[in-house]
């Protein structure tokens, strides 16, 4: 059975040996040398513990026929997951900048008060 992918991995500085597919691993010895290979060719700079909690995550949710998968493809994955977690990052801390400007606007703003048209402390029977 041919399996049939449109995926591009060949980015960047993307070796040969990372573009083959190869058995994923099986076992905690595979899986740590497994890991390890995939967050050294990632390059992201974040806690290898971390990365190594997102590989695994990424592998329970494989589909059931992709056993074998090139390395390419965990360490773009790990490399978009920080991408996106670094833009998610930037942009709560932009939303709570400028609500606190919205906030500081708001607090030192001039209180514009106005007359009300009408009787309104005018005398009235109950």
């Amino acid at each position: 059975m041919k399996i049939v992918s449109n995926e591009d991995l060949a980015v960047g500085d993307m070796q040969a040996d990372r573009l083959e597919r190869r058995a994923l691993p099986i076992g905690r010895t595979q899986a740590m040398e497994w890991s390890d290979r995939i967050i050294e060719g990632a390059a992201v700079e974040a806690d290898k513990e971390t990365q190594r909690f997102a590989l695994m995550g990424m592998l329970m949710q494989i589909a059931p026929t992709e056993a074998f998968k090139p390395d390419a493809y965990f360490m773009l994955a790990l490399r978009t997951a920080a991408v996106k977690q670094t833009a998610h990052l930037m942009a709560q801390e932009l939303k709570l900048a400028y609500e606190a400007k919205q906030k500081q606007a708001e607090a030192t703003a001039p209180i514009n008060l106005e007359a009300i048209d009408g009787a309104v402390l005018a005398k009235k029977d109950v």
